[in-house]
């Protein structure tokens, strides 16, 4: 069977009779439109209600190939069809796909999730036909620097793989066997699988030339999602395509609709990744309330900022605890020779701001919730925030007057931390009480701990500036 588009899939898998439907699937590419693809034709098989009883999702790393053969091949107890799925597979990855597996060490890593991130640095080091002494402490930075020859610069920063490294010696994990696991699952497609069960494997990377995608292709559906990321002609329009589509299928089932130069605006000012765009409308959609239309000056509101201003861009993906983009932040950051007290002032005034923002909302934990919709917030929880900010600037005069009690100057009030600098504006608040549930009030204490220690070592002149900031960044990104 052809290789098919996402759009087409998407047009025509409600269409696919019983007959047309295969033992085995493979979707692969944007993980947004993977994501999706694979939700549809979950909901295509199954009704929502056997979705937890005859859906098997499986970790992707390659070691467990041999528990997903082996459930293919079990006659199921539950009547209906039965699904086994591989999430993320490495499948086909190689020892020459070592960048896509330090960037996905480095993703699971950064948001604490060493279980997943072990398992890719595991598939690694056996891909690369290494051992588990490779990474004790005497041979760890000769085997780093062995992984990450050639990476370019967001993959130089080793503290992370350092940290996975000590995870997997800790739990005592071992190196998986160089087995063939891709012939083992090629072999086992051919065979076939017992009755009423439906493999399906999304991955990132797929080799078209292996002997397993072309099986695949043979037996089963291969549904494409990948968007060129290249700047010819061609693979622009393709994207633009891309773009379109998703936003026209995302606007369609809210009943709105978005105007040409608030949609030019927008892929102007977001980084060419679909989850970001996607986020982004989503966001817009929940902004513009009970209008039909998005409009630029929507856009330009809720968006415009975080694009002109780097500070702003890290104290942002510190906000929403984003270690991979406030790393990448601060890289563009060190390029353009910024000043580094004035960032961790910066990075200081937002952890301030976030503990005051979860002062507010134990002032007043009867009226917010987490999930608290845009409207809720605007219409009723928004006065609240109104209040707290004049009991601040209050207090704040009241200090300001017994400082300068002797002086016939008049100071005004310090209004730096305030949660709502401009009251017409509320979606930056919205976003900003949405983010502080990322944190607890010990975990923001103890961030503002780290920049003091930090504009400290800075000041004695003691280390690398840029390695002082990404040191703190990390610590207070990662969860404790």
């Amino acid at each position: 069977m052809p290789e098919q588009t996402y759009n087409n899939f998407i047009q025509t898998i409600d269409s696919t009779t019983k007959d047309q439907i295969t033992s085995v699937y493979l979707i692969h590419g944007d993980e947004y439109l993977v994501k999706n693809a694979f939700k549809k034709l979950r909901s295509f098989l199954l009704p929502e209600k056997k979705h937890k009883t005859n859906v098997n999702p499986i970790d992707g790393a390659t070691d467990q190939i041999p528990n997903a053969i082996e459930q293919m091949n079990t006659f199921s107890l539950m009547p209906g069809t039965r699904i086994i799925a591989i999430m993320d597979s490495q499948i086909f990855y190689a020892s020459q796909d070592r960048s896509a597996l330090l960037e996905k060490i480095y993703a699971a890593a950064s948001d604490n999730q060493m279980k997943k991130a072990s398992k890719f640095f595991l598939n690694l080091l056996a891909a690369e036909k290494l051992t588990a002494n490779a990474i004790s402490s005497e041979r760890l930075n000769e085997t780093i620097q062995k992984l990450t020859k050639d990476q370019d610069d967001s993959l130089q920063h080793v503290e992370w793989l350092k940290t996975v490294s000590d995870y997997c010696i800790n739990q005592q994990l071992k190196v998986p066997d160089l087995m063939d696991y891709p012939e083992l699952l090629n072999e086992s497609i051919k065979k076939g699988f017992a009755p009423r069960n439906i493999l399906i494997i999304t991955t990132d990377t797929v080799h078209k030339s292996r002997r397993l995608y072309k099986t695949i292709l043979e037996k089963g559906t291969v549904v494409q999602c990948q968007i060129p990321k290249g700047y010819i002609k061609a693979d622009k329009e393709q994207q633009e395509k891309a773009f379109r589509e998703n936003a026209k299928n995302i606007l369609t089932q809210q009943n709105k609709s978005i105007s040409p130069d608030a949609f030019a605006t927008m892929r102007q000012m977001i980084e060419p990744g679909l989850r970001e765009f996607t986020t982004s409308l989503e966001k817009l959609i929940q902004y513009v309330g009970d209008r039909p239309q998005i409009t630029r000056e929507d856009v330009e509101s809720v968006l415009e900022r975080s694009r002109q201003d780097p500070i702003f861009e890290l104290t942002s993906a510190l906000a929403e605890r984003n270690l991979i983009d406030a790393l990448a932040v601060l890289d563009n950051l060190i390029v353009n020779q910024f000043n580094p007290l004035q960032a961790l002032a910066t990075i200081a005034n937002q952890m301030r701001r976030l503990l005051l923002i979860i002062d507010v909302r134990e002032r007043y934990k009867d009226q917010y919730y987490k999930g608290i919709s845009f409207n809720h917030f605007k219409n009723q929880f928004f006065p609240n925030v109104l209040e707290y900010d004049q009991l601040l600037a209050k207090e704040s005069l009241a200090e300001s007057a017994l400082q300068v009690k002797s002086s016939k100057r008049k100071k005004k009030a310090d209004t730096t931390l305030m949660i709502a600098k401009n009251p017409k504006s509320i979606y930056p608040v919205y976003s900003s009480f949405k983010a502080s549930e990322k944190y607890s009030r010990q975990e923001l204490m103890d961030a503002i701990s780290i920049i003091y220690q930090a504009d400290k070592r800075i000041k004695t002149g003691s280390q690398d500036n840029a390695r002082v900031i990404e040191q703190a960044i990390i610590e207070i990104c990662r969860r404790k």
